[in-house]
């Protein structure tokens, strides 16, 4: 069941965290704790957040192609 679209400064600060962690996009509990203060998500929302986009994220493709 969609609920609708997150507002655009938050998915700016999520989106902002998964950039500066390309490395390693998986926020410790502490990292989904601060975001959850930042946006005012819940922790599942944040979780699902990141489960949702992680594999839809052409930019994390591109890290997966080099040799």
């Amino acid at each position: 069941r969609r609920r609708g679209k997150l507002p655009k400064q938050v998915t700016e600060t999520l989106r902002a965290w998964l950039m500066a962690h390309t490395e390693h996009p998986y926020p410790s509990e502490d990292e989904k704790r601060m975001l959850c203060r930042q946006t005012s998500l819940s922790m599942s929302q944040v979780s699902n957040w990141m489960i949702n986009v992680r594999p839809n994220s052409r930019f994390f493709c591109f890290n997966r192609l080099s040799f």
